[in-house]
């Protein structure tokens, strides 16, 4: 998996045309491909894995589906015969990398059932524009593993995810945007979330579903579609900059993190289709000192990361 990172400081002009520093922003990019194989593995571990949570999954689901297509793209490979391989098979082989690597870490427990059983309430088809539980399930699931593949510890309980860092516990919302309408509703709610003994929240915002349906984005280099993905977490930020500053200066959630992952297609690649993040971490100064230092500290753990 590659990773990079870069920071930048948010301004904005006063109404006397003097900029003043209002925010920070810095985004975080993983990109992550697999072997056909490797994949099909995986879909055949995450077939077993509802099986020992006693759960079916149904021939007619989405997910079997994306295991059946990757079953068949693998397979078809391994035998040098294309002539029956399609663009959707390749998309299908993404989306169940993104499923599995997500929810084979659950393992066995009642817990794992429920997440598990969520994901298959609704659509999982990660290119179509369709509100589901299963894809509000897979959003707090990778950012589990985000965070667990950083050294961070994270576990899956309310609000949604539990950080305990550097003596600090941090209580992480997990919601995902079908439509920009009702923003401040969507963040009203997260902020309710924050009810626990946390040090601070942060509220984790995915915008997959604003992308365009049934698509995947194709760039010419790696720079223009690290600039692409940045724009979309960027705009959404911009356009709704005072709703988040209006919750985050409530004080319990102090940082949002704006997340969007899409099938990538860079043909001056090997691979040239892959999956790609990227994450913006948004905050605003003048933070109590000891929420800006146990802010900094887990930024700071999430940058080395990154490195």
């Amino acid at each position: 998996m590659k990773k990079r990172a870069t920071h930048a400081p948010i301004f904005i002009e006063t109404q006397s045309g003097v900029l003043v520093q209002s925010g920070n922003s810095s985004d975080f990019t993983a990109q992550d491909s697999s072997s056909y194989l490797a994949v099909k593995q995986r879909g055949i571990e995450l077939q077993e894995l509802y099986q020992k949570n006693d759960l079916l999954i149904s021939p007619t689901s989405y997910l079997s589906k994306l295991i059946g297509d990757t079953s068949s793209l693998s397979d078809s490979w391994l035998c040098n015969d294309h002539s029956c391989d399609t663009a959707l098979q390749l998309f299908s082989l993404s989306q169940l990398d993104r499923v599995a690597k997500a929810a084979l870490p659950l393992g066995v427990s009642v817990q794992s059932k429920k997440y598990l059983g969520a994901l298959l309430t609704g659509s999982l088809d990660l290119l179509s524009r369709e509100q589901s539980k299963a894809k509000d399930t897979l959003w707090e699931l990778e950012l589990w593993q985000v965070l667990v593949g950083m050294g961070i510890h994270a576990s899956l309980e309310e609000p949604d995810i539990v950080v305990s860092f550097d003596g600090a516990r941090i209580g992480i919302a997990c919601k995902k945007f079908y439509s920009e309408n009702n923003v401040s509703k969507v963040l009203s709610q997260a902020v309710s979330q924050f009810e626990g003994d946390f040090d601070f929240g942060i509220i984790a915002i995915n915008l997959d579903d604003l992308t365009p349906a049934n698509t995947i984005l194709k760039a010419r280099s790696m720079s223009q579609m690290f600039e692409v993905i940045s724009q979309l977490n960027d705009s959404f930020i911009i356009k709704h900059e005072r709703h988040l500053r209006k919750y985050l200066e409530m004080g319990r959630a102090i940082s949002a993190l704006v997340s969007t992952a899409v099938i990538a297609d860079v043909p001056t690649t090997k691979p040239r289709f892959f999956n790609s993040r990227q994450s913006t971490i948004w905050n605003i100064p003048g933070l109590a000192i000891d929420k800006e230092k146990q802010m900094r500290n887990f930024f700071n753990a999430v940058n080395a990361a990154h490195a």
